[in-house]
């Protein structure tokens, strides 16, 4: 099966993973307080969700979405700003 990660569980990306878990697809997601506080959000979406590092979601994921407000892209590890190195 194919796997979602999402860098990022805010309102997008926990809509995001509850419409791919819905749609038969495994979802690997994070936050930036770590993967110990989703743990309310993996149990509701079930099975198919697990909590991971942002590196861990990138890697696992056969599709990748960031879903990080614009400011924070530059602290997302491998990462850097929308208008390129300063």
């Amino acid at each position: 099966m194919a796997t979602l990660g999402l860098i990022g569980s805010g309102n997008i990306g926990a809509t995001l993973a509850r419409l791919a878990v819905d749609a038969g697809l495994d979802v690997v997601l994070n936050n930036s307080r770590g993967p110990q506080t989703l743990s309310d959000l993996v149990t509701q979406l079930g099975p198919r969700a697990r909590a991971s590092t942002p590196p861990q979601a990138a890697a696992a994921g056969d599709w990748v979405v960031v879903t990080i407000p614009v400011g924070a892209i530059e602290a997302a590890p491998g990462t850097r700003s929308p208008a390129g190195p300063s």
